[in-house]
């Protein structure tokens, strides 16, 4: 199955922001930088939303959560996987790879 446009765009986020925390930049100053570039008005709107829950104190996976109508629950449900056992590169290329095979909408 190919990936939607929507899929897609997402594989590619979730692909910048691993490469960016891989680097050793700040997992919410990285949300920072691509929300910054974002050319996408939808995502970049939605990721403003996250980085400001992020900013209040809520966990990655939260934030992420409560914009449902862009992450799956699926995508959610990998995020607090992560953040339960600190495997976030496997993790966020696992998502990323789900999306662009059309296995997470």
């Amino acid at each position: 199955m190919m990936a939607t446009e929507k899929q897609a765009r997402l594989a590619r986020f979730w692909r910048k922001y691993l490469r960016l925390t891989r680097g050793r930049i700040d997992a919410l100053r990285s949300l920072e930088i691509i929300v910054s570039e974002e050319t996408d008005d939808v995502l970049k709107a939605t990721l403003s939303k996250v980085l400001t829950s992020l900013k209040s104190g809520i966990a990655l996976s939260d934030a992420f959560r409560q914009q449902p109508e862009m992450f799956s629950l699926c995508v959610v449900e990998l995020l607090a996987a992560a953040e339960n056992s600190g495997a976030w590169d496997d993790i966020l290329k696992e998502i990323a790879d789900g999306l662009d095979e059309g296995t997470f909408a």
